[in-house]
């Protein structure tokens, strides 16, 4: 890269800055303003993003390189353009506004718009002026437009104003100047006149110049076909937008195509940096229908659209008001210009940060030395005077600070020196040693809120060493040196004031549990010349917490002291208790008023930061269960458990491993610590799906480990810990047990809790088999197939009873119908009136998935015709070789719907004789009789038959 600055001599050597920038026209104030954002572009670049052609812009650059605004480099070979730190010489402009923005003027002046404002007839100019009253007092000022403006001073509404500022106030004056429609275009130029000569004679009046162009008129220069837009919100600069730093404000631009043709637009903020705004387009269609991101709005002749503009300030942008120029370019009319303004409050950021360091705290005959150190955080100027000073109100000492006035821009750090200077008078320093307290105070003089205003060191001043004390012997040696010692001490001498010489809490560490108060020492000289000694407590935030106690003295020790004070040289108190024992911080203040001719004087002293800690949390260390996975114990039917009940049962001859019945089922181990901040224990146990299957269960500890608990729980290193608690959860499945601890001192926002891993309760495989499956009375187990004769249309009931007994959930099924049944029941099976062979199956399934079934089959004839006599075999020839049992039907009841809502006991059952010693029945006997069933097909199960019953609690320990 080479360097070839054009005419550095010509900017004199001075820093630019932007009052010289605002003091340009238009067309170059737009270039130097977009090279100081986005240096380093080329001419054709700078042309493109301003929207003018490269040779007009190649003038008006060669005239700012010229003046030394910017300057020209060659980078490989292509002449680009950055930004100047130096500035031109003879802006007679610039200097005035420089001047009037010198920190030390008692008057400063931000006018907007500063420089040269185009305007349109039949438009309002609004020249807006704010006023800072900066100086040491109130002032009265006048902002006119001076008469020589012409044509301004005419149009304006009311070119006269005046302002009444306090110190450090502000004002803004809003010139209303309404341009007449007959207004000649060209440029009209204005002076503004600020003049305080009542009060400021020598520094007023400042006077401001610029030019206001009249453009043509508008119904000239807009067509009735070119487009238009507009934005929303409206601002001005009376109203303007408000927004924070890094928040985006959005504004809606409307388009308008007025045109006959097809137009594309596109929005641009010359005046903006980049970084600053956004423009989003609408979302365009392609013919095959797919969504594209457009760079433009594209409108049809007539059509109105809209785009979005959103700005976001930067967060380090600075506290003022904006008026970004808001540009429309036209595809078909790319000469149209369309530009509109916005105006933006940036809104100011308060934010000011001091710390005192102590360089050198501890002096004997130097000077102490102190640095105040600031830093503006915020994005408005603070302007920041210093104030030193003794806080025991004497003149012991001389305090200089350098500087007294400090001016912190946004971001700017700054730092005082302050030099405390004790006295140089010899006889002034102590001999044992003194405690020099001082201030500083802050003010702001534009009265923007401090955080702080009021900061205090301490310097301490060493006594005098040992040999000065030979000097005062010397001095008594002589006679009229011991006379005039002794008039002088008892008829001259001031009577010196107390002093508090230590001030401390009696101990380090306080705790709420501990139910003490807050004890203080202190030590104080002159112990005589006391009247009154108050005690508060503060909290850090400065709120009283606690007394004030105040103590009198003219008599001597006051009755409520006599046990914790004695006086010798000094007043020595110890373990004076307070009124502080709830948890918290305290800083504790002694005052001491004393007696005699000057009284009401003060002696003051803070102890630091006094923390009473509040009452420890028990937590939980530990909550397991003894073992992960637990069998299931199958417990003993009623007759067994009474008899284990019994005395001969519970024989201590019993086997020792033989576990008791209150033993069975889970059992927890916990350790919680502080047992003594325990209120209440609450147990509850879930499954994984979170649904409760041990109840909730609360264990009142307040009065101590509670009597169920003593023989399963007991105090070890100051921790609660129990072993082997039983639930007496004994039902398989998985648990998930959770123990909450309610402490004494009321219920926290969280109360401590903690679950345990998944304890399993594996279920002990149990045998089950069929009992009982009979039809007819008759057992299938020993006749598998039964024949029975039917006549007529009616179907045939045949009874069917089963008994299972053994396992645990079982599931019945009767198939093929009616499905799920009881483990013990009857039923009619309905035939069908046709000749036909079913099988019914009775299938039994226990919850590991085991089946065992027992089937019959029965084959329904049509018998030949009835012969005498009336009885009708039980099995045809055929099948009475091979033992097959056969049903007579029964007749046709009466009355169907009794037989219905009857239901007869079930036939008991009984073995199957074999085929060879079956005696031959009657129909009477093997007649059966239809069974009603309940709705659905299927009887209904014996109530509390899916859930068990939930475990009790306390439990039993062993």
């Amino acid at each position: 890269m080479n360097s070839n600055p054009s005419n550095p001599s010509a900017n004199g050597g001075k820093t630019i800055n932007i009052a010289d920038i605002l003091a340009l026209p238009e067309r170059q104030r737009q270039i130097a303003l977009f090279i100081r954002r986005d240096e380093g572009h080329t001419l054709p670049e700078i042309a493109e993003r301003l929207n003018e052609d490269e040779q007009t812009i190649g003038t008006e650059l060669d005239e700012l390189v010229e003046q030394g605004f910017i300057r020209e480099m060659q980078v490989e070979g292509i002449p680009r353009y950055y930004r100047s730190e130096m500035r031109r010489q003879g802006s007679q402009f610039s200097e005035m506004i420089q001047q009037a923005l010198t920190p030390g003027k008692p008057l400063s002046m931000i006018v907007n718009p500063s420089g040269d404002a185009p305007i349109t007839p039949g438009s309002t100019f609004e020249l807006c002026v704010t006023i800072t009253n900066e100086g040491n007092q109130s002032a009265f000022i006048e902002i006119y437009i001076d008469e020589t403006s012409q044509f301004l001073h005419e149009w304006c509404i009311s070119p006269y104003e005046r302002l009444a500022l306090g110190r450090g106030q502000s004002s803004e004056v809003v010139f209303q100047i309404p341009v007449p429609l007959d207004a000649t275009p060209g440029t009209y130029n204005y002076l503004l006149m600020v003049d305080a000569q009542q009060h400021y004679p020598e520094d007023t009046p400042i006077q401001h110049q610029a030019r206001l162009q009249v453009l043509p008129f508008v119904q000239e220069a807009i067509r009735v076909n070119d487009p238009t837009f507009s934005l929303l919100p409206i601002t001005s600069s009376a109203a303007p937008a408000v927004v924070q730093p890094g928040e985006p404000l959005e504004v809606q631009v409307l388009v308008h195509n007025r045109s006959d043709r097809v137009d594309r637009f596109r929005l641009t903020c010359p005046d903006l940096a980049p970084i600053w705004y956004r423009v989003m387009y609408p979302e365009g269609y392609t013919d095959t229908g797919v969504v594209r991101v457009m760079d433009g709005l594209e409108l049809n002749p007539g059509e109105k659209g809209q785009i979005q503009l959103i700005i976001t300030p930067p967060v380090d942008t600075w506290a003022t008001i904006y008026s970004p120029t808001v540009r429309l370019y036209s595809l078909n009319n790319p000469d149209l210009v369309l530009l509109d303004a916005i105006y933006l409050q940036v809104m100011p950021i308060y934010l000011l940060n001091v710390e005192l360091v102590t360089l050198v705290g501890k002096i004997s005959n130097q000077s102490g030395v102190f640095e105040l150190q600031l830093y503006n955080g915020g994005n408005i100027t603070r302007d920041i005077v210093l104030i030193a000073k003794s806080a025991d109100g004497d003149d012991l000492c001389t305090y200089t600070l350098i500087p007294s006035q400090i001016r912190l821009a946004p971001g700017g750090y700054a730092i005082a020196n302050l030099e405390v200077q004790p006295s140089q008078k010899w006889w002034r320093r102590p001999f044992y040693g003194r405690v020099l307290n001082f201030v500083i105070e802050i003010e702001d003089l534009q009265q923007f809120p401090l955080i702080n205003n009021r900061f205090q060191g301490t310097l301490i001043w060493e006594g005098r060493p040992w040999w000065q004390f030979l000097l005062v012997i010397l001095g008594i040696v002589g006679l009229i040196g011991a006379l005039i010692f002794l008039l002088w001490f008892l008829f001259f001498r001031p009577k010196p004031r107390p002093e508090i010489v230590e001030f401390a809490p009696a101990g380090k560490n306080y705790s709420a549990a501990d139910q003490e108060n807050v004890r203080l020492n202190w030590e104080i000289t002159n112990p005589k010349r006391i009247q009154t000694i108050k005690i508060q407590g503060v909290s850090p935030e400065g709120v009283v917490t606690s007394g004030p106690i105040a103590y009198n003295f003219s008599q001597g020790i006051p009755n409520e002291l006599e046990r914790f004070c004695k006086i010798d040289e000094i007043l020595n108190c110890q373990n004076v208790p307070t009124d502080a024992r709830e948890p918290g911080d305290y800083v504790f203040e002694l005052t001491v008023i004393s007696q005699g001719k000057k009284k009401g004087e003060l002696e003051e002293l803070q102890t630091n930061t006094v923390k009473i800690t509040p009452f420890p949390i028990p937590e939980i260390e530990e909550f397991t269960s003894t073992i992960p996975v637990y069998q299931e114990v199958i417990q003993p039917n009623p007759e067994t458990a009474d008899q284990e009940a019994s005395p001969t049962a519970n024989d201590t001859n019993s086997p020792p491993d033989q576990p008791r019945l209150e033993e069975l089922g889970i059992l927890l181990n916990w350790k919680i610590s502080h047992p003594e901040q325990i209120r209440l224990l609450k147990l509850v146990g879930r499954n994984p799906e979170g649904i409760v299957t041990f109840p909730m269960q609360s264990i009142d500890f307040s009065q101590g480990i509670p009597q169920p608990l003593q023989d399963s729980c007991e105090i070890q290193d100051e921790a609660l810990v129990c072993l082997n608690l039983a639930t007496g959860v004994r039902q398989p499945g998985t648990y998930i047990f959770e123990l909450t601890i309610v402490p004494q001192q009321g219920e926290p926002e969280e109360l401590p809790t903690q679950k345990t891993d998944s304890i399993k309760i594996e279920a002990q495989p149990v045998p089950f088999d069929i009992v009982e499956f009979t039809v007819g009375g008759v057992e299938t187990l020993t006749r598998p197939k039964f024949v029975i004769p039917i006549s007529g249309n009616q179907s045939i009931p045949v009874p069917l009873s089963w008994k299972v007994e053994g396992g645990r959930n079982l599931k019945v099924e009767l198939l093929p119908a009616p499905g799920n049944v009881p483990p013990e029941g009857t039923l009619p099976y309905e035939l069908s009136p046709e000749p036909n062979t079913e099988t019914i199956t009775l299938q039994v399934t226990n919850e590991a998935g085991e089946q065992k079934s027992r089937s019959v089959t029965i084959e329904t004839i049509q018998p030949p015709p009835p012969e005498p006599p009336a009885m009708i075999p039980l099995s045809p020839p055929g099948d009475a070789a091979n033992g097959l049992p056969t049903f007579e039907p029964p007749p046709p009841p009466e009355d169907t719907s009794a037989a219905q809502t009857q239901t007869p006991p079930s036939p008991s059952p009984s073995p199957s004789p074999s085929p060879a010693t079956t005696p031959a029945t009657t129909p009477s006997e093997t007649e059966p009789t239809p069974l009603p069933l309940p709705p659905g097909g299927s009887p209904p199960l014996p109530p509390g038959a899916d859930s068990p019953p939930p475990a009790e609690f306390p439990p039993k320990f062993r």
